[in-house]
């Protein structure tokens, strides 16, 4: 084991993946990684750090929701869904599809992930130190899911779509840090980026890890059903959607989670609710809900409304008492229509909802022409029946991807769903363009002298 001193956070296991960034910190909250990375103590906080990363404004605190959110919008007033309002030119270049390699958000983004990615690695490296065999198999168990989480939102960020009929993804995805970095200034970051097929692998081999090991229950962090939550997602996103129904199937059968009896209820808890497969809990102390400050009025401790819902996505519902259409309310300041999906400032951030499970159940289904588990008939209804609106009488393939749509949307769906169904954002930019892909950031090209920068920028 390195002790070479590093900048550590103790509570928030902020691990930087640059050595300009150690200095910011406050000397009050650093620690020496001799002695984080000599106690079980010290091992555990990093995993718990790890969640808390995942917390932040700049991942699952709501940045990388909104990122998926307006880069699947045509950046026009009166076409678009939902309308980029706000002052932050780092996002309106992701309305607008004029993203620069200087992006500060898209650099924030990538920075979170490999944080959380080296955070893990560090856990793994050092579970000798846990006394307990049993929970230190649990603990890497997590650190797995956490880094397959975020390998997965990098490669689908910042690497070309992956697309089932090409016989081998060999296009360029994210690089791969398979072992932890202890000494940011005085180790060579040089590395390409692996493959896209190299990715999902590693994502996969490590949710399955996790599934194996984590217990049933696990408190509000990740268990055995996350991993199969979010393997049921990596498998739709490959378009394998017999490996994506199993997975559902596996999480709708055996997690014990059920629908909230209403739609409202799925929202802005504080606790983990039935619905929850897995979610991030913010509080006062920890993580920050930037969905509330993008999409919530100021009233509520938004922002007014930077993301402003239009009646081109109002018009998309078919039943005007439909509970998900009418989900929403007017500024009185300003007059935009605003999601009430986001309106409690320290409420948890649902990442996994039993919802989504059923959306991928149906969808896999209808397109094997099998009914594992239900119809894809009677999964549509379950949720229309939720949310009061007139149940179908027979489906299709456009009416289920599009209740993906009136279920998820406001959630970080949007751009990864046109890439996997090969849609478009407007007719000049389909689903496989270079202005859906993230830049490489220019913080990274400049510390790595050997990657390659996406096309186009």
């Amino acid at each position: 084991m390195k002790t070479n001193k590093f900048i550590l956070f103790t509570i928030f296991a902020a691990f930087l993946v640059s050595c300009d960034s150690q200095l910011d910190q406050d000397p009050r909250q650093r620690e020496d990684a001799a002695i984080t990375l000599s106690t079980e103590s010290g091992i555990s906080n990093i995993l718990s750090g790890t969640y808390a990363i995942l917390a932040d404004a700049n991942a699952y605190g709501g940045r990388v929701q909104v990122s998926g959110d307006l880069l699947a919008q045509t950046g026009s007033t009166t076409t678009t869904d939902f309308r980029w309002r706000g002052t932050f030119a780092t996002f309106r270049q992701m309305y607008t599809k004029t993203m620069l390699v200087d992006n500060t958000q898209v650099r924030d983004i990538w920075e979170a992930y490999y944080q959380t990615i080296n955070a893990t690695n560090m856990v793994v490296e050092n579970i000798g130190l846990v006394q307990d065999p049993a929970r230190a198999k649990v603990m890497i168990a997590e650190a797995k899911f956490l880094q397959s989480l975020a390998y997965f939102d990098l490669v689908r960020f910042f690497a070309k779509p992956f697309d089932a009929a090409l016989s081998a993804n060999s296009q360029l995805g994210v690089v791969v840090r398979p072992k932890a970095i202890y000494d940011f200034a005085n180790t060579d970051l040089a590395k390409e980026r692996s493959s896209v097929d190299e990715v999902y692998k590693l994502v996969i081999d490590g949710l399955n890890q996790a599934y194996t090991d984590l217990p049933v229950d696990n408190g509000f962090y990740a268990n055995k059903y996350a991993a199969k939550a979010l393997l049921a997602r990596v498998y739709l996103q490959q378009q394998n959607y017999p490996a994506a129904l199993a997975a559902a199937q596996d999480v709708i059968a055996n997690s014990g989670a059920k629908l909230s009896a209403t739609y409202k209820d799925a929202f802005n808890h504080d606790a983990n609710q039935a619905e929850d497969i897995f979610a991030i809990q913010i509080t006062k102390q920890t993580g920050s809900n930037q969905l509330v400050n993008h999409y919530g009025s100021e009233d509520v401790g938004g922002r007014g409304g930077d993301i402003e819902i239009r009646t081109t996505y109002l018009n998309k519902f078919t039943d005007l008492n439909d509970e998900r259409r009418n989900f929403n309310y007017i500024n009185p300041d300003n007059g935009r229509r605003l999601t009430s999906k986001y309106t409690n400032q320290f409420g948890d951030v649902p990442v996994i909802r039993l919802a989504e499970m059923l959306l991928i159940r149906a969808e896999c289904n209808f397109r094997l022409a099998s009914s594992t588990g239900a119809t894809p008939l009677a999964d549509i209804n379950a949720l229309r029946t939720r949310a009061k609106a007139t149940n179908f009488t027979a489906i299709t393939l456009n009416q289920i991807l599009s209740e993906r749509v009136l279920e998820l949307a406001m959630e970080g769906f949007g751009v990864h769903d046109i890439k996997r169904t090969k849609g478009s954002v407007t007719s000049t930019i389909p689903w496989n363009s270079n202005l859906l892909v993230f830049p490489i950031p220019l913080r990274e090209t400049d510390n790595n002298k050997k990657i390659t920068q996406n096309p186009g920028y």
